[in-house]
């Protein structure tokens, strides 16, 4: 089934669910916590996770949250060093800056990639919501409500403490640590899902056997490959080159001229195939195929769906929870108004001096650089034809 059917399933399955929802009647359905007065939006809210998140909550110990706050202001600092840098760079090192884009699923993100990010939103919003409610029920500080939401192909969790014990009962280190608690949890399971990744071979050799080849998964058309080569085949040799990962075929493909005739021994057979001119540099050679490290299921493995795809898939998605996971804690730190991190550096500030003026004198300056260093890196990284790949 295609990307394209399948979001058109999925549109479906909500119009269905609006639909419904308008028949039985809206304000019944959120009398027992269920929202679908909007197409494309689910939210449901239950008393169950509230009773979990806080009898969860009561079990850390304070210190725990205390240090996500010292881990906090290590991430802001980190974080506001890193975009200031950055910046810096598209002034005086273009080709060095990284892009600095929104993630619009369908525009800036699209094809396999756009799954990967949502399990990572996924991941990351729930991580982030729950380390809320933990902190808060740690501080007596009421959940007034939590749940789970779904936007067309987003979902994730929230949790809404209740505000006026937070800003009226709550004392500033309390606040702060429930301020601080998502982006810590956040940096938590990125720090998790890294050892994951550094250990991903041996994860992998419970059920497959080590990489012997790189698999090919699309072929782009009218390319050398595509008269050739079938998704599907794998690649175990170019030349007289042993294939054995699918980055033995980028550095092969590295030093192979235009026009240069290669030979390509796969699992089932041998092609000879004259390399084309390379879109984005005519010297270098373009063989047209996309591909991964090729993981052969072992013996009694072979009912893992995706079979030698699977190890590829579970690779992407690792990554890319460590990257959302990561990218969210820290840019969530920033002083920038309606993230934590703005409430998070005012309560620190506030345990320092009680005179609001120089509160305001210290967090205006560094809300104002934060929002033109995100906004500027943004427009410069379009001007520049940036890109996330």
């Amino acid at each position: 089934m295609d990307p394209l059917t399948i979001l058109m399933l999925i549109a479906g399955i909500y119009l269905v669910i609006y639909v419904v929802a308008q028949a039985l009647g809206i304000d019944k359905l959120s009398e027992k916590g269920i929202d679908a007065g909007f197409p494309f939006f689910l939210m449901i809210r239950t008393e169950r996770l509230n009773s979990f998140l806080t009898r969860m909550g009561k079990k850390f110990p304070k210190a725990f949250f205390n240090v996500g706050i010292v881990v906090s202001f290590i991430g802001m600092i980190f974080g506001f060093w890193l975009l200031l840098d950055n910046f810096i760079k598209f002034f005086i090192e273009t080709d060095a800056a990284g892009a600095i884009v929104p993630v619009i699923p369908g525009v800036t993100i699209t094809g396999l990639p756009l799954v990967y990010l949502m399990i990572g939103l996924a991941i990351t919003l729930i991580t982030h919501e729950f380390a809320h409610g933990l902190a808060s029920s740690r501080d007596d500080i009421p959940i007034k409500s939590s749940g789970l939401v779904f936007f067309y192909v987003l979902f994730g969790g929230f949790v809404e403490p209740d505000e006026e014990v937070f800003e009226e009962q709550a004392t500033p280190r309390q606040r702060m640590r429930l301020l601080a608690a998502g982006s810590y949890a956040n940096l938590i399971w990125g720090f998790i899902f890294l050892l994951l990744i550094a250990n991903f071979n041996g994860l992998m050799s419970i059920g497959f056997n080590p990489p012997n080849g790189a698999f090919i998964y699309d072929i782009a058309a009218d390319t050398p490959a595509a008269h050739s080569l079938q998704i599907g085949d794998v690649i175990i040799g170019l030349n007289e080159t042993d294939i054995d990962t699918w980055a033995n075929v980028s550095t092969f493909m590295a030093d192979a001229p235009a026009g240069a005739l290669v030979t390509v021994h796969t699992l089932s057979d041998t092609f000879n195939i004259t390399l084309a001119p390379n879109p984005s540099n005519a010297s270098r050679g373009y063989i047209g195929i996309y591909g991964a490290d090729y993981w052969e299921p072992k013996p009694g493995w072979e009912w893992i769906p995706g079979g030698p795809m699977y190890a590829f898939h579970m690779s992407q998605t690792l990554t890319w929870c460590f990257i959302i996971l990561v990218s969210i804690g820290i840019f969530n730190l920033l002083p920038i108004p309606v993230f934590d991190g703005d409430k998070l550096l005012s309560n620190g500030l506030s345990l320092i001096t009680d005179d609001e003026k120089k509160i305001k004198m210290v967090m205006w300056p560094l809300r104002i650089l934060a929002i033109v260093i995100v906004v500027g890196s943004i427009v410069l990284s379009i001007i520049t034809g940036k890109t996330l790949f």
